[in-house]
């Protein structure tokens, strides 16, 4: 290849309309990344973008299996996270199924069930937590 850009050099090329989308775009991986650059993409006019994962969906949102602590593989999306699934139309889908947390607790070595050193970010807004495939499941 003698023509390379750099991926935000090629991201501005095309956002100005300096240069055409592709005729397609495969996304390995459905976990949020994946399926957010996949929704970023097609609302910047992509036609044809694919998302290819492993494993097979989730359940729906609301289903029951939610309530099963085994499935508790909890994420917290902070103010960032928030602004970018905003942008891309999806946060308004998902806050409804987070729960907001102001701190974090991190576990120490040799500490006891409530031990553990407590951090409380006052200069932010609290983040929002998630079951990790919930979150899949609202974005798909």
């Amino acid at each position: 290849l003698t023509n390379v850009m750099s991926m935000p050099l090629l991201i501005h090329a095309f956002s100005a309309g300096l240069v055409a989308p592709p005729a397609g775009t495969l996304i390995v991986g459905g976990g949020p990344a994946g399926l957010a650059t996949a929704i970023a993409l097609a609302k910047r006019g992509y036609k044809k973008v694919e998302v290819l994962d492993r494993l097979p969906p989730p359940p729906a949102v609301d289903d029951t299996a939610w309530s099963d602590t085994a499935r508790f593989y909890l994420i917290g999306i902070g103010g960032r996270g928030q602004n970018a699934l905003r942008k891309i139309g999806a946060w308004d889908a998902i806050e409804p199924f987070t729960q907001p947390v102001a701190g974090r607790k991190d576990w120490a070595p040799g500490s006891g069930v409530d031990g553990g050193v407590l951090t409380v970010r006052a200069d932010r807004p609290p983040s929002n937590v998630i079951q990790r495939d919930r979150l899949v499941s609202c974005l798909l």
